[in-house]
């Protein structure tokens, strides 16, 4: 997604049709968390299944607030 990290993904498919994505990364930067909420909510949408993501804690966002950034 960002050009400052290495990603690899794979998909697996399931017997029931369904597809599991993972997601390997070699760094975290600040909008990993939102962007796990966003996808889990818009699967939940699509699914019509119930939103059971947990949110992210305070000490992931003050770590990744003081993360150094470049511009």
């Amino acid at each position: 997604m960002t050009d400052c990290r290495t990603e690899l993904e794979r998909r697996y498919p399931l017997a029931n049709g369904r597809v599991i994505t993972i997601v390997v990364r070699d760094t975290i930067v600040p909008e990993d968390p939102y962007l796990v909420l966003a996808r889990a909510k818009a699967l939940s949408v699509r699914t019509s299944e119930a939103f059971n993501a947990p949110r992210t804690t305070r000490s992931i966002k003050d770590f990744l607030i003081k993360t150094n950034v470049s511009i």
